[in-house]
């Protein structure tokens, strides 16, 4: 693993780059179904040429979704999985030592962790979708559409919009609605 500051730019054309979005909180009763259909998309990208996925490394879908992309480089060995994460103190308010040990053990097998900031401000998260839409040209989202667009995953699929990028939601794919437990 390296780790960059994000002034570096990624070596990687950003036709073969997609990055992934979603909400922390994912229905416990769909959790394989969303993971299916991720690890679905994840293999009709790798069979189109797709090398590099970048990730927030959020709790909820960002976790689920690295999960995905190691498993499959179990397989695939030339894909990487690269980190952008809005600062290095991402996780000082999260509470699940759980969260933090999985948050931890992706860092370490991921190819290559780009910090945006050391510390967080207010726009840093902002600043890490951004730059994953400006690197990629493919967005995997988790996105509910019924929030209109007041969350981080719908920040980021308004950039995406914005930016040209090919959009994939997953939840909308699975015909997911409200209710039911979530985790």
């Amino acid at each position: 693993m390296t780790t960059t500051d994000f002034t570096l730019p990624l070596p990687d054309d950003r036709t073969t780059t997609a990055c992934f979005t979603g909400h922390r909180s994912l229905p416990a009763d769909r959790l394989s179904q969303i993971e299916e259909k991720t690890l679905h998309i994840l293999d009709v990208l790798i069979a189109a040429g797709y090398r590099t996925f970048l990730c927030g490394g959020a709790l909820g879908f960002d976790t689920l979704a690295e999960e995905c992309i190691l498993a499959r480089r179990e397989s695939v060995p030339e894909i990487r999985l690269i980190l952008a994460l809005p600062c290095r103190d991402q996780t000082e308010r999260w509470t699940k030592m759980r969260a933090l040990r999985e948050y931890q053990r992706i860092k370490g097998l991921a190819d290559e962790v780009v910090y945006l900031r050391d510390f967080y401000t207010e726009g840093c998260m902002k600043e890490r979708n951004q730059y994953m839409i400006d690197r990629s040209s493919f967005l995997v989202a988790y996105y509910n559409e019924e929030t209109k667009g007041k969350s981080g995953a719908g920040q980021t699929v308004r950039m995406a919009q914005a930016a040209g990028l090919k959009i994939y939601n997953v939840r909308a794919a699975l015909g997911i609605r409200e209710g039911g437990a979530h985790v």
